[in-house]
C-alpha cells in the first residue's frame, strides 16, 4: 500500500519576505532582494523566480524536521510545494521541473514534487548599477562564507595576481555577514589586491522561529540558495562564472561509512556533481552560460594553507576564520567547539601545513586524555589508515561514491590520489593518538 502523501505546502512572496503555509508555517526575511534590487538596473523575472525557488526550498528544509525511522535511516521527506511564482509555464515544462527535483534530490536526499502557480510580484523601480569602487568591470564572482576554505581561497587567488573580485556572502545570521566584513577589511590591509574587493550580503532569517533543536540541522539545500544568488550577481555584472572555495577533498566528501552513501547523510553543497547540474540549471534558466567552478579542485584544506604559509600576518588572519559546526547551531558561549568534525579537520589543516594553529578552541579534543572515544576522530582516523593500506573495503566505497554521484572516471584517478594525500596528512595529525591510547591502556 502506497503511503498517504504529506498535505501541500504552498510558497509565496511578497518584497524581502517567503510566505511558507500548508503542512509547515513560516515567515521567511530575505534580505538580497531588496539589495541586489536596490544595486542591478536589470533583473529578469525568471531570475527572481530562481532566487525565490531557492529561497522557499531553503526555509522548508530548514523548518520540516527530518523523522529518521528503522525503514528509513536518512528521514528522507517526501515534499509536494507549489510556488507562487513570475513564470509559472516556464517552470512546469516537465525538462525543467526535473532538471530542479533532481539536483534538489542529489543534495538532500529527499523526494520533491514540484508544481508552479501564477504569483505576483510588485513593480520593480528601475535603479543605477552598482558602483564597483575600483571603476571596472567586475573580473571575478565569488561565494565567501568566512571559513577557512573560502578565507585560504581568496587569499590564494589574490597572490596569484587575480583582483576586482564581487564577494557574495550568504548566511542564516547576521553575525556571518558581520564576520565576513572584519575578515575583509583585515584582509585588505595585509594584501595590496583585496582593495579591490567589493563584498555583498544577503541573510536568510526565519521570523519568530521555533528552537533551534526543534529545526532541521542537516539543511542540505543551502548550497542551491548560495548559488542562485551568486548566479544573480554574475550574470549582472557579466561575470560567466562563480568560483566557490571548497577544497577538492572536501567537495567530493567521500563518506566514512557506506550507510552514508545514500540519502541526505553528506552534504554536496560543493561537490562537483552538484555544481556541475547548478551550472546547467542557471545556463538553461538564463540561455546563457554561468559555470560554478572549484579553482581548487586539486587540493586538500592543508594544501591550500600551505600555500600561505610564508606571507607575514596571513596565519593570524586565517585563525579569524570560522570552521565549527556548533558556531552555525548558535550554541552559546562557542566560537570554536575543538570536538566536531569540521574543528577537527580546521586542526588536522595548520598542522600538515606547518602553520601554527591560533584558533581559540574551547575544548580541543586532541589534548584530552582519551581522545579516540570521540567516535567521528576513531572512524576518521581509521579510514585514513586503511586508504593508506588500500584497504578494499574503503576503495569499493569510494568506487561506489563516484558511481552514485556520477564522477566521470576520468576524473577518478585524481581523485583517488587526493584521498590518498588527504590521509597522509590525518595520520600525520592523528596518527600518534593510537599510540598514546595503547600506552595508557598498558599502564
Amino acid at each position: 500500500m502506497l503511503a498517504e502523501l504529506p498535505r501541500q505546502i504552498e510558497v509565496r512572496y511578497s518584497p524581502g519576505m517567503v510566505h511558507v503555509s500548508g503542512a509547515v508555517s513560516q515567515r521567511v526575511r530575505i534580505t538580497m532582494q531588496s539589495m541586489l534590487q536596490g544595486m542591478f538596473p536589470s533583473v529578469s523575472d525568471r531570475l527572481l523566480d530562481l532566487v525565490e525557488i531557492a529561497a522557499g526550498v531553503y526555509a522548508i528544509d530548514r523548518i520540516y524536521r527530518r523523522s529518521p525511522t528503522k525503514s528509513n535511516e536518512a528521514g528522507a521527506r517526501i515534499l509536494p510545494i507549489c510556488f507562487y511564482i513570475s513564470e509559472p509555464l516556464y517552470w512546469a515544462q516537465p525538462t525543467i521541473t526535473n532538471q530542479v527535483a533532481e539536483l534538489l534530490h542529489f543534495l538532500t536526499g529527499d523526494l520533491w514534487l514540484l508544481s508552479f502557480a501564477q504569483g505576483e510580484r510588485a513593480p520593480r523601480a528601475r535603479q543605477s548599477v552598482i558602483d564597483f569602487a575600483w571603476g571596472r568591470q567586475a573580473g571575478h564572482v565569488a561565494l565567501y562564507s568566512g571559513g577557512l576554505d573560502s578565507a585560504a581561497g581568496l587569499a590564494n587567488e589574490l597572490l596569484g595576481g587575480h583582483r576586482d573580485f564581487i564577494l557574495l556572502t550568504a548566511g542564516h545570521q547576521a553575525s556571518i555577514r558581520r564576520r565576513a566584513m572584519r575578515q575583509l577589511s583585515a584582509l585588505k590591509r595585509l594584501l595590496p589586491n583585496a582593495a579591490s574587493l567589493t563584498h555583498l550580503a544577503f541573510v536568510v532569517n526565519l521570523q519568530n522561529p521555533a528552537r533551534m533543536r526543534i529545526q532541521e540541522m542537516t539543511q542540505r539545500s543551502r548550497g542551491f540558495l548560495f548559488c542562485a544568488a551568486a548566479a544573480m550577481v554574475a550574470t549582472c555584472c557579466g561575470v560567466p562564472a562563480v568560483h566557490v572555495y571548497e577544497n577538492g577533498h572536501g567537495a567530493f566528501n567521500l563518506p566514512l561509512g557506506t550507510g552514508a552513501l545514500s540519502g541526505g547523510f553528506a552534504t554536496k553543497g560543493a561537490h562537483p556533481t552538484f555544481l556541475r547540474m547548478m551550472s546547467d540549471l542557471v545556463s538553461e534558466t538564463l540561455s546563457s552560460s554561468v559555470n560554478f567552478v572549484l579553482p581548487f579542485a586539486d587540493f586538500t584544506k592543508a594544501e591550500m594553507v600551505a600555500k600561505l604559509n610564508e606571507v607575514p600576518g596571513l596565519a593570524a588572519w586565517l585563525a579569524s576564520s570560522c570552521s565549527c559546526v556548533h558556531s552555525s547551531w548558535r550554541e552559546r558561549g562557542i566560537d570554536h567547539c575543538g570536538h566536531c568534525p569540521a574543528c577537527i579537520e580546521r586542526h588536522q589543516s595548520f598542522f600538515s601545513a606547518g602553520m601554527q594553529d591560533q584558533t581559540p578552541y574551547s575544548r580541543q579534543l586532541w589534548g584530552r586524555p582519551d581522545p579516540l572515544g570521540n567516535d567521528y576522530l576513531r572512524a576518521y582516523l581509521d579510514n585514513a589508515l586503511r586508504w593508506l593500506e588500500q584497504d578494499l573495503r574503503v576503495l569499493r566505497r569510494f568506487r561506489q561514491h563516484c558511481g552514485m554521484s556520477d564522477i566521470p572516471s576520468g576524473d577518478r584517478n585524481r581523485l583517488a590520489q587526493l584521498c590518498h594525500r588527504h590521509a597522509q596528512e590525518v595520520v600525520a595529525t592523528y596518527g600518534n593518538l593510537h599510540h598514546s591510547s595503547a600506552t595508557r591502556d598498558a599502564a
